[in-house]
């Protein structure tokens, strides 16, 4: 093998008489130095890339060959060099390189002298000098002592685009600068035989992926349309995936955003959840992250958004916050799709409720559903904290009643609520609400329309809400503490028969232009077809409770608002023609009495007939009816399928007159001393409270529905003692002035230890 010493070699062929072509077989570094080196000469050189017809077409070697035998005419200096021929060869594979070198080292050039400058074909001209030895004795052929080459390749389609050099064309003109190394174009040449390393991008996602790190993201998260709308979409971005992410407004979303990210157009949806993959490490921890963790895909992610939370127990440590970053994930959610989740949840009833939320109404109707079925859960406040609201005890003791009358009435509609949330009745409440009915307790109290005449100021707004009764006090008393209103409420009477057109004096009496319109939806849910809701033996349960409750929930943010942008109106008295009865609709008790005319009101009561001498109705000659006061009904009417009204039933008469306003925020009431407050357990506790301004009506306490009523000590200063609480805690007791609810005070007690402090009982002495 003869060894070339850089240029002589060339200088002395171009010297020699030789008339056939010269080979030169090189590696990287030599073709590099002898391509530089040829430019300073005056040599014709002929590159193998004018041979391509077109930009991304294979040279065309008939050209190649033309070229070489008319040399010594066409070409003004007859000493040429030819380019880019060996790289070619070897992509095209042994054979073609073996045939065609064969072919030329048989061309005569005439008086042309031609070196032909090859790279990666050391094993074919190798082949071609075992056939041949003579080539080796007439000079034809010479080896570099450097034959190594890094060439490798990586072709993609053009219509992705990912590189910068395009055309087949363009990689020869690479490859005869003397480029080695990895060369990277965009072409649709392929070659099946190559003898160098070529490896074809086909698909966006590869093409992508050659630009940006993404590792984290599976080829499988989307189809071939989707990462070739993306790839386009990174090009006009320069492949700057973040750049990209902030375009579509991904990078600092929102939860309030997720749904309508999720749900956008099919390739912004998926491309808003690429994003979420793509940065899934900063999710790690979060529901987010455990989702995305357990997602194959958009549409795997979109169903465990919604479902993961099913398999991870109540009981596990990382479930409240799961559950609580899921919730606000979903918050803007349809009822649509969150019903797939409530269906699916239903696997497991002893799991099932503590997944639910109160986001939408099927998950609220849902959360009853289960109660009805298995009471109340654990975890209800925290879960559906409106429902638990509801449920709470009301005690009425705060109402200027009777002790007696007020435990019976509290305890009363406590029992009522609950039943009427697990939709039962009790042997004990029907025997409960026959004895109230023969007693008539109701008729101690005011009448309705003379509570609200009071109220009637001149700067006072009413609110007629039809159908609201007592038994949603507690809500709305906490409705209005999170809002920070004022609340006080008194109780009255509604007017016999309980049905609207002999109970709305009260509105009509007030002046017209500090009337709000007639709310009417609570009443149209409670019995009317427009309510939308019927009740059979496969949909028993009073998921219509859940509507009642949002209805409230917005009258009293109407009235917040009322109130706040409003200086025409300094309160809002909230009223009611009359309550309604869950209950006696459970009852199902059909009167056995002929009656001279048709029950109303879905039987609960009839026109006035004087021969009426049923133990529970009540005669109300001046009205012209004859009113139950039992859960029984008259026949020759429907029978309701939600609830009732017009019967005498505590829950259909007792009705609420609340007087809402804007709280004193600059009333401060707190504790003095609270150190030294010890819990005795024959005494109870004794603590002092400082009120920051002067007070005109009585200062209350209500703990557990007993009212302790705060001694003046002076004009800042009370006493309050409360024998019930005997043990050392945490106790929190609403706070009234008069019969307005004006906050919850918060009192520690600590243990009485075996001798007393003296200093806190001589307090103010």
């Amino acid at each position: 093998m003869i060894l070339m010493d850089d240029m002589k070699q060339i200088e002395d062929y171009f010297a020699s008489n030789i008339h056939k072509p010269f080979y030169m077989v090189v590696g990287d570094v030599e073709y590099k130095k002898i391509v530089q080196n040829l430019r300073s000469r005056a040599i014709n050189v002929l590159r193998l890339s004018d041979c391509c017809r077109s930009d991304d077409k294979i040279p065309d070697l008939d050209i190649l060959s033309e070229e070489l035998k008319t040399a010594d005419i066409s070409c003004d200096d007859n000493d040429i060099v030819v380019l880019g021929l060996g790289e070619y060869l070897a992509m095209c594979g042994d054979n073609k390189a073996r045939s065609f070198l064969a072919e030329l080292e048989d061309y005569y050039l005439g008086t042309a002298q031609v070196v032909i400058l090859l790279r990666c074909v050391e094993s074919q001209i190798n082949a071609l000098i075992q056939e041949d030895r003579r080539l080796l004795e007439r000079g034809n052929i010479v080896f570099s002592d450097d034959l190594q080459t890094s060439l490798s390749f990586k072709f993609t389609d053009p219509k992705l685009g990912i590189y910068e050099i395009n055309g087949f064309k363009n990689v020869l003109k690479a490859l005869e600068d003397g480029a080695s190394g990895e060369i990277k174009a965009n072409t649709q040449i392929e070659f099946g035989s190559s003898l160098l390393p070529i490896q074809y991008v086909k698909d966006s996602y590869w093409a992508i992926s050659h630009k940006i790190y993404l590792q984290p993201v599976p080829k499988e998260c989307g189809t071939e349309e989707m990462w070739k709308e993306m790839l386009f979409d990174l090009q006009k971005v320069d492949f700057n995936i973040e750049a990209l992410f902030e375009e579509y407004d991904f990078s600092d979303f929102q939860s309030a955003d997720f749904y309508a990210l999720l749900y956008d157009n099919p390739y912004k949806s998926w491309l808003f959840y690429i994003s979420l993959v793509y940065r899934s490490k900063s999710f790690d921890g979060t529901y987010l992250g455990y989702v995305l963790a357990h997602s194959k895909g958009i549409n795997d992610f979109k169903q465990n958004v919604l479902n993961a939370i099913i398999n991870i127990p109540h009981t596990d440590e990382k479930f409240d916050k799961f559950y609580q970053e899921r919730k606000k994930i979903l918050s803007q959610y349809p009822e649509a799709e969150i019903a797939l989740f409530v269906n699916a949840n239903r696997i497991n009833p002893a799991e099932s409720v503590y997944k639910l939320t109160d986001n939408t109404l099927v998950e609220k109707q849902e959360i009853i559903i289960w109660i009805a079925n298995h009471g109340i859960p654990e975890n209800l406040e925290k879960m559906y904290p409106d429902l638990a609201a509801y449920a709470n005890k009301y005690s009425f003791n705060n109402q200027n009643l009777n002790a007696e009358f007020a435990s019976r009435i509290t305890n009363y509609f406590e029992t009522y609520k609950k039943l009427k949330l697990t939709n039962t009745l009790t042997e004990e409440f029907l025997n409960e609400v026959d004895k109230l009915a023969s007693e008539l307790i109701y008729n101690r109290l005011p009448k309705r329309d003379e509570l609200v005449k009071d109220k009637n100021d001149g700067s006072t707004q009413l609110f007629w809400v039809d159908a609201l009764g007592v038994e949603y006090l507690s809500f709305i008393v906490e409705l209005a503490r999170k809002k920070d209103l004022r609340i006080s409420v008194e109780i009255g009477r509604a007017e016999l028969p309980t049905i609207t057109s002999v109970n709305n004096n009260f509105y009509k009496n007030w002046p017209e232009e500090l009337r709000h319109p007639k709310e009417e939806e609570l009443d149209e849910v409670k019995h009317k077809e427009k309510g939308g809701y019927y009740f059979s033996k496969n949909n028993p349960y009073p998921i219509h409770l859940a509507k009642e409750l949002d209805i409230v929930g917005r009258v009293i943010d109407e009235i917040t608002t009322t109130l706040r942008l409003n200086n025409k109106y300094e309160r809002v008295v909230i009223a009611s023609d009359h309550g309604a009865s869950r209950l006696a609709v459970l009852r199902n008790k059909q009167e056995k009495y002929d009656t001279d005319t048709k029950g109303e009101h879905s039987g609960r009561c009839c026109k006035y007939f004087s021969s009426c001498d049923l133990p529970f109705a009540i005669k109300e000659e001046e009205q012209g009816y004859i009113v139950l006061a039992d859960y029984g009904r008259f026949k020759g009417s429907r029978a309701a399928n939600v609830e009732v009204h017009g019967g005498a039933s505590l829950e259909e008469v007792v009705v609420p007159v609340i007087t809402l306003s804007l709280n004193d925020n600059s009333l401060n009431i707190s504790v003095v001393d609270e150190d030294k407050i010890k819990a005795d357990h024959k005494k109870g506790i004794s603590f002092v409270v400082y009120v920051n301004k002067v007070i005109r009506n009585e200062l209350i306490f209500n703990y557990k529905s007993k009212r302790y009523l705060a001694k003046q000590i002076d004009e800042n200063h009370y006493r309050v003692d409360i024998p019930d609480i005997r043990k050392s805690g945490t106790y929190v007791m609403e706070t009234y002035l008069g019969n307005d609810l004006v906050g919850n005070l918060e009192v520690k007690a600590s243990s009485k230890s075996g001798s007393i402090n003296d200093e806190f009982d001589d307090l103010f002495k």
